[in-house]
């Protein structure tokens, strides 16, 4: 008798796009593929973010075939985020990957996240909300790489430290803000600013997206810190193209670092059905005494 596999969650794959048509061209027959091949429900999602050059008639070439793909426009360039927005009110799976296309990152790298965000915590019971691929490849310089060496073995020989693997380098500006952003918001990750992020679709309707752009990256791995969600974190193909610039945050991040957004929802209230009237019962006479 053979056994049938549980149903996988499906997956939607949300793609930011401004002014970016060989980079789509290059990139969404090879997710196609890839998602094809993954044996669970998908759709492929472009938001075309106000794009001036041939995105649009490049989007409208692939259609109907790449599998799975649509299309959702904006007039104007709005943002990261504000992209993000745009494709979580059209998802339809449980499970919500985005990815730039202003880096070269790997379609067949979701295949292990989307196998790591399945597995269940020993401790906890529970499964992760968000898997965030870190970029690597980048070279380190000589003096981050030997001075931090030095660093290490220091604590090893005078505290018994082990000796881990330094977090990838992507330059003295990343290695700020990623300071600067574990202090204030908390964040745990040594690539926050990765485009190349899963979470569950249920996760992120509890964190309105506040982000209209690049902070947002930020800004949904904070809440998920706050919330307490398992998280992690995998290596990703290593490529040696230099990392895209990080657009304007500050704005962004002030809005979210005054004011952040929740929606908790809660459990509607259990209706009873009232309880059934009971006839009195005609009263006992007394026993009469006996003479």
């Amino acid at each position: 008798m053979s056994k049938h596999a549980a149903p996988r969650d499906g997956v939607t794959v949300v793609i930011p796009a401004h002014n970016a048509a060989p980079a789509l061209e290059q990139a969404l027959p090879t997710w196609g593929a890839v998602l094809t091949g993954l044996g669970r429900p998908f759709e492929l999602l472009v938001v075309n973010d106000g794009s001036t050059d041939g995105t649009a008639a490049v989007l409208e070439t692939l259609t109907g075939r790449v599998p799975g793909l649509r299309v959702l426009t904006h007039d104007t360039r709005r943002g990261f985020g504000a992209c993000l927005r745009t494709a979580l009110a059209e998802t339809k799976h449980p499970l919500f990957m985005y990815a730039g296309v202003d880096y070269p990152y790997t379609p067949a790298d979701i295949k292990p996240m989307l196998e790591r965000i399945e597995l269940r915590d020993e401790v906890l019971g529970k499964q992760p909300d968000l898997i965030s691929g870190a970029r690597a490849g980048q070279p380190e310089p000589d003096l981050v790489k030997y001075g931090g060496g030095a660093w290490k073995l220091f604590w090893r020989v005078f505290a018994g430290l082990p000796i881990v693997a330094s977090p990838p380098w992507y330059g003295w500006g990343e290695w700020w803000y990623r300071v600067r952003v574990g202090w204030v918001f908390g964040v745990p990750l040594a690539d926050v600013n990765s485009a190349f992020k899963l979470y569950r679709t249920a996760f992120l309707k509890r964190v309105p997206i506040q982000s209209d752009g690049d902070f947002v990256h930020t800004e949904l791995v904070a809440k998920a810190t706050f919330l307490t969600s398992i998280m992690d974190e995998t290596a990703l193909t290593p490529k040696p193209d230099p990392l895209p610039p990080l657009g304007p945050t500050g704005a962004d991040e002030r809005k979210v670092f005054r004011s952040p957004e929740f929606a908790f929802y809660e459990p509607a209230m259990e209706v009873k059905p009232p309880a059934p009237e009971v006839a009195p019962s005609e009263p006992v006479p007394a026993p009469i005494p006996l003479a």
